[in-house]
């Protein structure tokens, strides 16, 4: 008796894991051989300016040096991004006047913390309060600031999601808050 046969069309099956293993292995020597990316910082970079309209009691002095911002989950960062750059000059020739501006680099609180950096820190002069970057879901970026200005007292108070890299803007009738967020 002879064995079964097998018809000439019809080829070997090898198992279906054979070729998984073998696409699997690589794509992981393909993944070795790419080169690493240079390894960041963590965190975001954040910029805001505070503007308000009219007059010039209490602006910036175009080149009046920046405060160090300090403290332990907060780095600053040397002049301005390329987002906010040349927005100062802009506002100034519209009409507005440009109250500060500053930079620095950290990562987000937990979600409703209203942990956040004080303008004192940031020194932005003729405002009080503070800036707070959190992460819930998604990341928020707030301003609870207070501007005095020709005896009267302005209050912002605003959070919204923010997006990286995408300009905002916190919106009073007497004063204003571009903000950017880069970086993560």
């Amino acid at each position: 008796m002879t064995g079964p046969t097998r018809s000439p069309r019809m080829p070997v099956m090898k198992p279906p894991f054979a070729f998984v293993r073998r696409l699997t292995l690589a794509v992981l020597l393909a993944c070795l051989a790419l080169p690493a990316r240079p390894q960041q910082p963590p965190g975001y970079t954040i910029e805001i300016i505070v503007f308000r309209n009219g007059g010039d009691s209490g602006a910036m002095a175009p080149n009046e040096p920046r405060p160090v911002i300090t403290g332990d989950d907060v780095v600053p960062q040397p002049g301005t991004s390329n987002k906010l750059g040349g927005a100062a000059a802009r506002l100034n020739r519209n009409g507005l006047t440009v109250i500060g501006q500053a930079a620095w680099r950290q990562d987000p609180s937990a979600w409703n913390s209203r942990r956040g950096v004080s303008t004192a820190r940031l020194g932005i002069p003729g405002v009080t309060g503070k800036v707070f970057f959190e992460r819930g879901q998604y990341l928020h970026l707030g301003v609870d600031i207070v501007v005095e200005a020709g005896g009267r007292t302005y209050r912002l108070n605003e959070v919204r999601r923010v997006k990286a890299d995408e300009i905002h803007y916190f919106d009073h009738p007497a004063v204003g808050v571009l903000a950017v967020v880069t970086g993560g």
